[in-house]
């Protein structure tokens, strides 16, 4: 069923075995595993159903509330230069899969095995449970987000006719398989909560504090734009809003716990990680050698709404011997043209634009792009010529080191419902910084080795690549740990020494591998929900 929270007597209380906040899609995959169960939840959404990434399709009244709604998630970047925050997250239902790409939809992998260890060299590696632990739940996830068969590895998709992995040294590289799910939207389960007689769905209705007394949460308080408030009062409480709004609704509630609920340790908001994105070189093929042997590594359909395609990360070995973060490397077509630094700072510049970001250098970017017209022009002319491509862009999605300082904290700055905003402090290190080097490096050995062609890096050396973006891959902020002293929840995600509330999503990440992490999510979601139908609170 669905409520709209605007129309709820004013200071009353819904009451329910389950309260859930966000119906993005780790809220919504676990209040799903509820629906026709004896269990009572009321699900909570800050936004609506409706939402486009072009609020010009929306009815104006729509698009007024739209805009209210959305703004509630603006908040102020004070550290690595990241997108505007209220353009990072979504406020409606579906959550963030309501902005997954148009055209490829959600990109998928489950992360490595070797993500969940810990490693030397590495510190604050390391999950509490492992990959083994997740595998049934990882397999029900890739059918919850409506793609294809559980097969990530290359050897698979090869007997399937898509192509062979090309010949590197394994001790040093191989190749793995992203799928792409082209209707796989959260959004697409309305009708199940319509339908849905035991699960309340309480739209517009934003979680603006927990109330918790003697270790037990027995509060939600919510408010809406139009001023009504009321609270929810729950068995068992799940925050699932993202790990910027998920550390926020800690931080704020802070009626016993002076710090915000389960920050004693002063460790919500902290350990903020992103997937760095770095257009990290190029890769010029050997002439000799025929253009189909990459074919593995190209956009493929697999089915009606599935794509595959093949990118490269390190061995394991070759992680632990180097001691380095975990990365991913895809090729991307493109033309010689394109290497020139006039094409590459135009590229800076049009996505910097695109999406909000005072990248630095950029003054210097523009300069270069406008100074550079006739390469630009000529490397436009040979897209459009449609001549086969000649070399590959070489991009880098990295696994980012957890650090405390990387993190969310509250400012002092008020949203229109009274709550401080956040400001984001993304911080990256040398670390993260000398991996990605070193797995350009790597990576052009084998190339080189194995007869493939020649890896040119555009990192530089002794600096910081040109321009690093993220991927609103938003992780970390109520990282999961045994002990407490290091970690905001435990292995079953609950908050530790709090009886009955519970994180869901990628705030509790440990560690974020290189993978998309919306599987995991989901994952983790599954797992959750399997753990609450066991467990009396």
């Amino acid at each position: 069923m669905f409520t709209d929270a605007r129309h709820i007597a004013a200071d009353s209380i819904l009451k329910a075995d389950i309260c859930i906040v966000g119906a993005g899609i780790a809220g919504i995959s676990i209040a799903r595993e509820f629906i026709g169960r004896p269990e009572s939840v009321v699900l909570l959404e800050g936004g609506g159903l409706e939402f486009t990434k072009s609020l010009r399709d929306l009815p104006t009244v729509l698009r007024r509330h739209t805009l209210g709604e959305q703004a509630l998630a603006s908040g102020r970047n004070a550290g690595q230069p990241y997108y505007p925050l209220r353009f990072a997250r979504v406020r409606a239902f579906g959550g963030s899969s309501r902005a997954w790409h148009e055209d490829r939809g959600v990109h998928v992998r489950p992360l490595d095995a070797i993500d969940f260890g810990t490693r030397d060299g590495l510190p604050e590696h390391g999950w509490p449970i492992d990959r083994t632990q997740l595998e049934p739940f990882y397999e029900r996830a890739q059918q919850l987000c409506g793609l294809g068969p559980f097969a990530y590895d290359a050897k698979t998709w090869e007997a399937r006719g898509y192509g062979a992995p090309l010949p590197l040294d394994p001790n040093l590289v191989e190749s793995v398989i992203f799928q792409f799910g082209k209707r796989s939207r959260f959004d697409r389960y309305e009708d199940d909560f319509a339908r849905a007689e035991n699960v309340n769905l309480v739209l517009h209705a934003n979680a603006v504090h927990l109330t918790d007394r003697d270790g037990r949460v027995n509060r939600m308080d919510c408010a809406t734009l139009s001023g009504n408030r009321f609270g929810v009062h729950a068995r068992t409480f799940v925050v699932a809003a993202g790990a910027i709004e998920t550390a926020r609704l800690l931080l704020v509630s802070r009626d016993s716990q002076p710090a915000g609920i389960g920050n004693n340790r002063d460790l919500v908001g902290r350990s903020f990680m992103e997937h760095p994105d770095v257009a990290a070189g190029y890769l010029i093929p050997n002439p000799e050698l025929d253009r189909s042997a990459f074919r593995l590594y190209q956009y493929q359909r697999a089915g009606e709404d599935l794509r595959v395609e093949a990118m490269f990360r390190l061995s394991d070995s070759a992680l632990r011997t180097e001691r380095l973060l975990n990365a991913v490397l895809r090729l991307r077509h493109t033309y010689r043209s394109g290497m020139t630094a006039a094409v590459q700072s135009a590229q800076v510049v049009r996505r910097s634009v695109h999406h909000g970001i005072a990248t630095p250098g950029l003054a210097r970017h523009a300069l270069r792009t406008i100074l550079g017209a006739p390469q630009i022009l000529r490397h436009y002319a040979a897209w459009r010529s449609g001549r086969p491509p000649e070399v590959f862009g070489i991009d880098v999605m990295a696994e980012q080191a957890p650090t405390m300082s990387s993190r969310v904290k509250l400012a002092r700055r008020r949203d229109r419902l009274g709550v401080p905003m956040t400001i984001l402090d993304w911080r990256l290190t040398s670390m993260d910084w000398d991996s990605i080097r070193r797995t350009v490096e790597i990576f052009g050995d084998a190339v080189r080795e194995a007869g493939v062609g020649t890896v040119i890096s555009t990192l530089g050396v002794g600096k910081h690549p040109p321009a690093v973006f993220g991927n609103w891959h938003h992780l970390g902020t109520t990282r999961m740990h045994h002990d407490p002293a290091r970690g905001v929840v435990d292995e079953n995600c609950r908050v530790h020494e709090m009886s009955n509330l519970y994180i869901a999503g990628g705030s509790v990440f440990p560690t974020g591998g290189y993978a998309n992490p919306s599987l995991t999510i989901v994952a983790l979601s599954l797992r959750l929900a399997d753990h609450l139908r066991l467990t009396p609170n």
